[in-house]
């Protein structure tokens, strides 16, 4: 029976008799066992059913035919039902323009096409010939492939690749091996593989793979890099990744060298969304330099061990810490990041923070800061700070304008309490001189940790014997009581904000000082134990008001001119805490107990010491002034409706200061400052700073005492010691629409941007492909100038650079980017370098190119798309910033 019907589906009682028809058979399998649930399938042309035939009972459905069982769906053009045999077998239909129609095998996420399908209903197996589906952000084909019903796949003559390729076409690259495994939707299984580029077989291979199949971590191994170094041949970052869960994951890196160096690198990764995350990393590396019977031969060991964590306890209650303890051989010879190799210094430090009621909060630290170049470091440990926020204790709850005095009254707290370690190393010379040597004659070397908790080998390493660790508490109390002045004789109504203010501080110390200069001529230092409180306070007034004046001037759309003006000053009042009626400092005494006297201008005087730290000397009776000048006006634009559009602009900021302090002897006149920006017409920022120094000089370049520049007659107001000019602007637009398909769309209109221009950017980095510009040729065009003088004495220091940097899109997938400069006082140009990426299909391409200067290099990289593959099928030059230079050691890496 045949019935045709090209425009939509059979109606419903064909489907019925298909079912009549074809029940007694579909019930019955070969091996005695039933289907478990009913078969449900369409065709749009046409069905036709052949019973007792020679071939067996069979079904052909014609024209976008499909077959549902029990989760799995098949679909093709040409779909066979062998009742007896219990089998599906899909194919397609040959045209002239090729096959249209293949079959498609789904099942839960899994996809499979190909040109012919064959599935057994009962056994839930299956084979595709030419088949291919897809895996993640690639793709694998197969020349054949069998389904099981637990759904592994074998695979004969596969291929995985991230080209997107039709069936008949090749891709660009692929990894091939003649068997392939995927099991259980998670992993895929290779026997060994090969890379081809196109159908070439490249002299790269694997004797075995295996990936994950599924999106997300899984467990299982790094792909491993290689190459050769200084170290000699290495194969390193090769190692095993475990997926714990989904709140956490760890590593374990190796790496090995030919010369007998090795490498092994865990880290640890956690993070609970909304409570805790972090991080641990720990890097040791065994280091060999020279042949294994070399007399020179050299063994050391570098290690790094960082880790960050940040965890909140609740709203009030959090915890951070961020630790670095890295050795300095690790980051000059170990690590590949440009940062690390010139870094000076490293921190560690780790934080509990809580905030109490009433405004008061508390936080425990732990801080380190180590110097590289000297090995000095500062440990505090702990160090426990406590404060208040503002508070008003007599201010009425009702509030008003008319308070009294007192309730304008204010003050806040804050407290620390610290105990600080610190590490000074001598040198090898004063080690040695010390007899401080081992039994080769080479000084003894402590690290900081070590002597940290043994007296001893701190007073080998520093030659101290006392002050290993200092500890002090400091309190700090500040007093206001602001006010406002309405009204002024004379100048009338006003606004005037005054505060009076007081600032206490209390510092607490367990130890003090004592100095004696020795017969050598040398002072000695002696601590003395006891409790000692050192105290100091300073007094003064501050007012401050705003003033504006208003210009009727009119320049095509901006419209008037405000000048705001806000002058402040303010007086301050501190004691000469260094005097002897405070009893914070000693006279200096020689080996026969005589007082050491100094001879000044003044006449003689006996040299005194600070006792403890932190003691202010000298008296102070300064004011200080400045003035604060905006100019701004407004611009309107009439819209396409009439309405007016107004935006307030800032034309020009102008701020001056400078203080006079009626206590000093002389130079009794601070430096003034004065500093300026603009925005000239919203398209380029200019930022002006300098410095102006109200004394002349000498013949021999000092400051003259009390004689000033200042002269009316001469028109001189100051004497410049440092200016400093900056400018900076961004040009972009777009070469054509976003769409990129007209070579003849018209130029858009370039937009500005103000920005401030970084010279160290794109120096040590590849551009990224791909995405940036949306497709649209897109150009920018960065212009900066830098222009400086330095003149404390006789001596001028100037500079002035201009640098430009630019980036635009050839086209869709060829993107260039560039900056240069030059340097005027040098006569010579600055870090120049070119970056050119093009995005393929399957790969990124990048090119960098430093022609010259100190950090003259170049590099090429080209790799996949892939992020799985992208480590692994990479090309670069030189492998990493380490050997940078044009003539360093580096070798490519596939």
């Amino acid at each position: 029976m045949t019935r045709n019907k090209n425009d939509g589906y059979f109606s419903l009682w064909l489907v019925a008799l298909c079912f009549f028809f074809s029940l007694p058979h579909l019930v019955a399998a070969q091996d005695g066992e039933a289907l478990d649930s009913p078969i449900e399938f369409s065709a749009r042309d046409s069905l036709v059913l052949h019973f007792g035939s020679d071939e067996g009972d069979q079904g052909i459905l014609t024209g976008n035919a499909s077959v549902s069982y029990e989760g799995i769906r098949l679909t093709s053009h040409f779909v066979d039902l062998l009742f007896e045999q219990d089998e599906l077998v899909a194919y397609g239909m040959a045209t002239d323009s090729g096959l249209v129609g293949s079959p498609v095998f789904s099942e839960g996420s899994e996809t499979l096409t190909g040109s012919r399908l064959a599935y057994n209903m009962v056994t839930g197996r299956g084979r595709v010939t030419a088949a291919r589906t897809q895996f993640e952000e690639g793709f694998i084909q197969a020349g054949i492939a069998k389904v099981r019903e637990d759904s592994t796949i074998f695979i004969r003559d596969g291929l995985y690749t991230t080209c997107n390729c039709g069936p008949d076409e090749t891709p660009s690259y692929s990894l091939r091996a003649e068997r392939m495994k995927i099991v259980d939707q998670k992993w895929v299984y290779t026997g060994p593989i090969q890379l081809f580029i196109f159908n070439i077989p490249m002299p790269i291979w694997l004797p075995f793979g295996f990936l994950p199949y599924q999106e997300g971590r899984r467990s299982g191994p790094l792909a491993p890099q290689y190459g050769e170094d200084e170290r000699g041949f290495f194969l390193r970052d090769w190692g095993w990744y475990l997926a714990l869960n989904d709140k956490m994951d760890a590593q374990v890196r190796l790496g090995i060298w030919t010369k007998g160096s090795w490498q092994v690198n865990p880290s640890f990764r956690y993070n609970r969304r909304d409570l805790y995350s972090g991080n641990v990393n720990i890097d040791f590396l065994r280091e060999r330099s020279g042949e294994r019977n070399d007399p020179d031969l050299v063994t050391r060991r570098t290690l790094s061990l960082r880790w960050s964590h940040s965890q909140t306890f609740s709203p009030k209650s959090r915890l951070s810490a961020n630790v670095n303890l890295t050795s300095s051989s690790y980051l000059r010879t170990v690590s590949e990041q440009y940062s690390d190799n010139i870094r000076q210094s490293i921190g560690s430090s780790i934080q509990y923070n809580r905030t109490l009621r009433g405004g008061r909060s508390i936080s425990l630290n732990i801080r380190q800061q180590q110097v590289l170049s000297t090995g000095s470091v500062d440990l505090s440990f702990p160090q426990f700070s406590f404060s208040q926020t503002t508070k008003a204790p007599f201010k009425r709850s009702t509030g008003g304008r008319n308070q009294h005095w007192y309730e304008r009254l204010q003050y806040s707290i804050s407290s620390r309490v610290n105990n600080r370690y610190e590490f000074r190393p001598i040198s090898d010379e004063e080690l040695i001189a010390n007899g401080d040597t081992l039994a080769n004659g080479q000084p003894v070397s402590y690290p900081w940790y070590e002597a940290l908790f043994d007296a001893e080998k701190y007073r080998v390493a520093t030659g101290r014997d006392e002050g290993r660790f200092r500890f002090n508490a400091t309190h700090r109390v500040p007093i206001s009581a602001p006010f406002a002045i309405r009204r002024l004789p004379l100048l009338g109504q006003i606004q005037l904000n005054v505060s009076p203010n007081i600032n206490y501080s209390e510092e607490w110390f367990i130890s003090t000082e004592r100095q004696r200069l020795n017969s050598g001529g040398r002072i000695e230092t002696t601590p003395q134990q006891g409790f000692f409180s050192l105290r100091q306070f300073n007094a003064g007034v501050s007012a401050n008001t705003t003033v504006y004046g208003l210009f009727p001037v009119k320049v095509g759309p901006y419209q008037g001119l405000r000048h705001t003006v806000r002058p402040r000053v303010g007086f301050s009042y501190r004691p000469d805490f260094g005097s002897d009626v405070w009893g914070y400092t000693r006279a200096l005494l020689d080996a026969t107990g005589q007082a050491v006297v100094d001879t000044l201008a003044s006449g003689i005087t006996p040299r005194r010491y600070p006792i403890v730290r932190g003691i202010q000397s000298g008296l102070q009776n300064s004011l200080s002034f400045g003035f604060d000048n905006t100019f701004e006006t407004k611009k309107i634009n009439t819209d396409s409706t009439g309405s007016d559009q107004t935006r307030i602009l800032k034309l020009l900021t102008v701020n001056l200061s400078g203080s006079y302090n009626f206590a000093a002897d002389s130079l009794r006149m601070s430096s003034i400052r004065i500093s300026a920006r603009t925005n000239i017409l919203g398209e380029m920022n200019v930022n002006f700073s300098s410095t102006f120094s109200p004394y002349k000089l000498s013949s021999d370049g000092r400051r003259m005492i009390n004689d000033y520049v200042f002269s009316l007659r001469d028109f001189a107001f100051a004497r410049l010691t440092q200016l400093s000019v900056r400018g900076s602007m961004r040009l972009r637009g777009q070469l054509r629409s976003a769409t990129g398909t007209s070579d003849s769309a018209p130029t858009q209109r370039p937009q500005f941007e103000s920005t401030s221009f970084a010279t160290s950017r794109m120096m040590n980095q590849f551009p990224s492909t791909g995405g940036g510009f949306g497709g649209s040729q897109n150009w920018s065009l960065d212009m900066s100038f830098v222009y400086q003088i330095s003149r404390p004495q006789r001596v001028l220091r100037r500079s002035a650079t201009v640098n430009a940097g630019f980036n635009f899109g050839l086209t869709p997938t060829w993107q260039v980017r560039g900056q240069t400069g030059y340097d005027f006082e040098q006569k010579k140009i600055v870090t120049t370098s070119l970056n050119i990426s093009k995005e393929f299909e399957c790969w990124n391409m990048g090119f960098r190119w430093i022609p010259f200067g100190a950090f003259q290099s170049w590099g090429f990289d080209l790799h996949v798309k892939s992020g799985r593959l992208a480590e692994f099928l990479r090309f670069q030059q030189p492998r990493s910033d380490r050997n940078r230079g044009l003539g360093g050691r580096s070798r490519p890496r596939i």
